[in-house]
């Protein structure tokens, strides 16, 4: 097998993805040409694809990275409890405030959920096991899009406020008011 080939390959749709995120600074996604993503990566139209489809597929390779990403960070910290993951995600979000904002600005915070949704199970077998999410095979997807749909909807208005409360401070409030709820 040629390795080679599969690591210029991987450098290639880097490049289309950074191109991407910094043509999104001055046009809205609609607006971007598959042109200009191959101007700006320095790379043929031949390439872009040869690698991708459509712009599509970039935003979701971006996302999937991110996501991948993220999850790293989660199991790099042990986290264990539905609190931490909450945490963490918003925590990992916060650093990519102005890469929130971009998305913000092309209406491409939505697309976000998708990945986050495909990433909770890998993140419940993690935290959980895999036996456990196997127990729970027919209530887990609601379960997960129940959680998770929360968690974005959260960013979602995290974001339209600009993010001015830290995130350490908006999973307090949150764990507060559930805590002070009574049923």
């Amino acid at each position: 097998m040629n390795t080679t080939n599969g690591k210029i390959a991987e450098q290639s749709k880097k490049k289309i993805a950074d191109a991407l995120l910094v043509i999104l600074q001055q046009y809205d996604y609609k607006e971007i040409t598959i042109t200009q993503l191959a101007q700006e990566a320095k790379l043929s139209r031949k390439t872009f694809y040869r690698l991708f489809a459509d712009k599509e597929e970039v935003l979701a390779y971006i996302f999937e990275n991110m996501y991948i990403e993220c999850f790293e960070q989660i199991k790099s910290q042990r986290t264990q409890c539905y609190w931490d993951i909450v945490q963490c995600y918003f925590d990992f979000w916060e650093e990519r405030k102005s890469l929130l904002l971009i998305f913000k600005q092309s209406a491409l915070l939505p697309v976000l959920f998708d990945g986050a949704y495909k990433y909770s199970f890998s993140i419940f077998e993690y935290i959980r096991t895999k036996d456990v999410a196997e127990q729970l095979s027919v209530q887990l997807p609601y379960l997960l899009a129940y959680s998770v749909g929360g968690m974005h909807n959260m960013l979602l208005k995290w974001v339209e406020n600009d993010m001015s409360v830290p995130s350490y401070v908006l999973i307090e409030q949150l764990k507060n008011g559930f805590s002070s709820i009574k049923l």
